[in-house]
């Protein structure tokens, strides 16, 4: 079972009618819908969901306007959206979105991270990756179990400070890294990371055109396609983020 984020574009719609547009543009993709599994299924649930800080950036210039969803133009019998950060939304029409903005804010991110990892790394001693830990169990299972390799490899003061950090709500170090291991994230060529986090900022996994067809990251070329939709569409277009699992 899996998370993630779907990008739905609508035509012009007022924020009251967004759950109902969202619901019907969605409905074809769940996987209930039929008695049998559906074919086409691609989620069991999904819910408006954003928080301060990755929501939608609103243009300056548009700041309020009430076409824009927010927690004070949906009903909250329709949608419980919580109040997000300045000059964030859950969505709206494409022409009052700051899409640039976006991913700039995404950049300054990885980039963020990336130099509080250099920061960490020198200040503690060179840590191994869990691989080689994971090797080291492989090569005899018996006498060194993959408890011992996890236990191990956290226990390194590098990882452990990471670790730690995540715990406690570091704007930098999310929860991602309590299961998944830092050195081998951060030996990824920064530059295909940091592009990866730009093309991702706008488009979520999923993408719903305006036409009701779904299109998402299992097909090459997704995050290229989905940009290039987004940043084409007409102004009025009202464009959001689901979180959905499936």
């Amino acid at each position: 079972m899996t998370k993630f984020h779907a990008t739905v574009c609508l035509p012009p719609t007022a924020p009251r009618k967004i759950p109902q547009a969202v619901a019907a543009a969605m409905a074809p993709y769940d996987m209930n819908l039929t008695d049998d599994w559906n074919p086409v299924g691609e989620w069991d649930w999904w819910a408006f969901h954003s928080s301060p800080g990755n929501g939608y950036l609103v243009l300056p210039r548009h700041d309020g306007d009430r076409r824009l969803v927010t927690a004070s133009t949906v009903p909250r019998r329709k949608a419980k959206l919580d109040r997000l950060g300045p000059l964030e939304c859950y969505g709206g029409p494409r022409g009052l979105l700051d899409f640039a903005g976006m991913r700039e804010r995404a950049a300054r991110e990885h980039d963020a991270l990336l130099a509080a990892w250099t920061e960490l790394t020198a200040i503690h001693p060179p840590a191994r990756p869990l691989a080689e830990f994971l090797a080291r169990h492989e090569a005899d299972p018996e006498v060194y179990s993959q408890a011992d390799a996890k236990r191990e490899h956290l226990a390194q003061p590098l990882v452990q400070d990471v670790a730690q950090r995540a715990v406690a709500g570091d704007p930098h170090f999310g929860m991602s890294f309590l299961v998944n291991d830092p050195l081998a994230y951060f030996a990824q060529e920064h530059d295909e990371s940091r592009l990866w986090a730009v093309q991702s900022a706008v488009p979520g996994f999923a993408l719903i055109t305006l036409d009701g067809t779904w299109l998402d990251a299992e097909r090459d070329g997704h995050w290229e396609q989905a940009n290039h939709y987004l940043d084409t569409l007409d102004d009025e277009a009202v464009v959001l983020d689901l979180l959905c699992h499936c």
